[in-house]
């Protein structure tokens, strides 16, 4: 790497800080209930919508309440999805006369999408409608991120309150598609749409090449579902080569506006937590540590994208300039590498980098990022995993050190740490276990790969999916295997999803209920360096424990000459 890569990475990650502190004042205030110029615009609109729904804002939900309207709001909006793709041949906005795509696969895409994982098993400008496009993508990528977001402003209001509740579902997912998103969305489509991405309803044209051939370009409403793709963590794109195709990231200024963006809502709600418990050095710590596990996997991956690449060392190759295989050739190895990591530690998915091509060392450390999922994670997920972590370690350094576990003045119960470490265990357990019933049952000889490559991209599939990131090898569907690996994909993101939120909402109703004790000298200190540091170690060695035996087995085993 030369100074002008060192550059350009480090201007991302300055630009995504400064935009993900102002943004976290801004959603922290919004959450809080603080008047804004918004209030004007958008509060007639906000009341229509409540009123049409039969909503009493002002009605204070626990925990139970507030899980049960989630599930159902959820519910609801995976059947209607599913709806629309499952008739999409009989309903409008259908230039290009797309078919059904089956039941199986209809089911998968919609829990992709329902559980923001995004993983697409479809070419959409081939086998999708502009109705499904928007009507059920589009509108999937909206609501799954403002679940996300919700979840986790309800946890910080189990850390603050005293009363048992935790805030009005609906009044916060409304507020948060029409206060966060929506804006957002509407600017960054306005501006990708004059950096030259399609907006259109017209179907395909077919251009006619210098050879008197013929090609056929298709396009849709592609900058409205790419503002929100990255927005809200989602990843997939309208197009089946997402971000790799110029409609989807047309120049180096698109890319970067949606690097920036990808991770602006999941470091600018560790911001939105300091400012809602009042207290910026909680936020401040956080965001170091998260930020300093991002940075060691972008190193790694920096590290093993630049060095030469031992299988080619016969051929007269030069590799002095590094490993562009896979890499998208418009924008430097530490851009691709870049947008790699930031698309696997933000649960965003679709990098603009061909997977498959990338150095195993890289693969392994988006692995490591995915199953982190706290550095920064997702929207609204990725905070509630750090919650979950800095409890235990609160718990843990306290056993340690003879401190009393206690986290921001609650004590920290026995119940509490029951779901968190019930929490923490969900994920390897769908990760591990279909892998392992994947590869006893044989399946694994479908996919048209080495057996050590097989493995790995089995595993980031498994990964990918219970992470809800929803990047992928691409190796997998096969016709002998398809049903398979999509409804166990589909059960793996369903679960990856919903059961830690179901246990993250538990440990903030346990929380609220919790009543602050007296400050003691005996109390764990949690935004000071020294607890920072600790909590970096802590993530590092728990998550080495649980996923570094496998990552052994697949990545690293390809990377050692395995």
């Amino acid at each position: 790497m030369d100074l002008v890569e060192y550059a350009q990475i480090l201007f991302l990650v300055v630009v995504i800080l400064v935009v993900s502190y102002y943004l976290g004042i801004y959603m922290g205030r919004i959450y809080l209930g603080k008047r804004s110029f918004l209030d004007k615009y958008l509060g007639p609109l906000e009341n229509f919508l409540y009123g049409l729904m039969g909503i009493n804002p002002r009605h204070e939900m626990d925990w139970r309440e507030y899980l049960k309207a989630f599930l159902i709001t959820n519910a609801m909006m995976g059947l209607l999805a599913f709806g629309t793709l499952f008739f999409q041949q009989f309903l409008p906005l259908n230039p290009n006369h797309a078919g059904a795509l089956g039941t199986v696969l209809d089911f998968n895409t919609m829990t992709s999408f329902l559980t923001n994982t995004d993983i697409q098993h479809y070419t959409g400008e081939l086998q999708l409608s502009y109705f499904s496009q928007m009507g059920a993508i589009t509108f999937l990528m909206f609501t799954s991120a403002a679940s996300g977001i919700v979840v986790a402003v309800a946890m910080i209001r189990g850390i603050v309150n005293q009363n048992g509740t935790l805030g009005n579902f609906y009044k916060d997912f409304t507020i948060t598609i029409t206060r966060v998103l929506l804006p957002i969305s509407i600017i960054e489509a306005l501006v990708f749409v004059f950096l030259g991405m399609p907006q259109t309803f017209q179907g395909a044209v077919v251009a006619h090449t210098l050879n008197m051939g013929s090609q056929v370009i298709y396009r849709g409403p592609v900058a409205s579902l790419e503002s929100i793709k990255f927005l809200g963590t989602n990843g997939g794109g309208f197009f089946g080569a997402d971000s790799a195709y110029p409609f989807e990231n047309p120049n180096a200024l698109a890319a970067y506006i949606e690097m920036i963006s990808e991770a602006s809502i999941p470091f600018g709600l560790i911001f939105s937590y300091g400012h809602m418990i009042r207290n910026p050095k909680q936020a401040r710590m956080l965001v170091a540590v998260t930020m300093s596990l991002f940075l060691v996997g972008l190193a790694i991956a920096l590290y093993a994208e630049t060095i030469a690449n031992p299988t080619l060392a016969s051929l007269p190759i030069n590799q002095s300039v590094g490993n562009w295989a896979g890499k998208e050739t418009r924008f430097s190895i530490a851009e691709s590498t870049f947008s790699l990591i930031l698309n696997t530690y933000t649960m965003t998915g679709g990098p603009m980098v061909a997977l498959n091509q990338m150095s195993p060392l890289s693969i392994a450390s988006s692995l490591f990022g995915m199953e982190v999922q706290g550095s920064p994670g997702g929207v609204g997920t990725g905070l509630m995993n750090l919650l979950v972590y800095v409890i235990l370690a609160v718990f843990i350094s306290g056993l340690m050190v003879g401190r009393t576990p206690e986290f921001l003045g609650k004590k920290i119960s026995t119940g509490v740490m029951k779901y968190s470490v019930v929490y923490i265990l969900i994920h390897p357990v769908i990760i591990l276990a279909p892998l392992a019933l994947t590869v006893m049952s044989g399946f694994s000889s479908f996919i048209p790969l080495p057996p050590n490559e097989a493995f790995t991209a089995l595993l980031y599939e498994f990964t990918s999916a219970a992470a809800n990131n929803g990047s992928s090898f691409g190796y997998l569907i096969t016709a002998q295997n398809s049903n398979f690996i999509l409804l166990s994909e589909s059960f793996v993101m369903l679960i990856g999803r919903f059961a830690p939120i179901v246990i993250g909402l538990a440990i903030a109703g346990v929380l609220s209920s919790t009543k602050p004790l007296a400050q003691t000298k005996s109390a764990a200190v949690t935004d000071d360096p020294i607890f920072a540091v600790f909590l970096f170690a802590f993530i590092i060695v728990l998550s080495a424990l649980l996923f570094l035996p496998v990552l052994a087995l697949g990545p690293l085993s390809g990377f050692l000459g395995g």
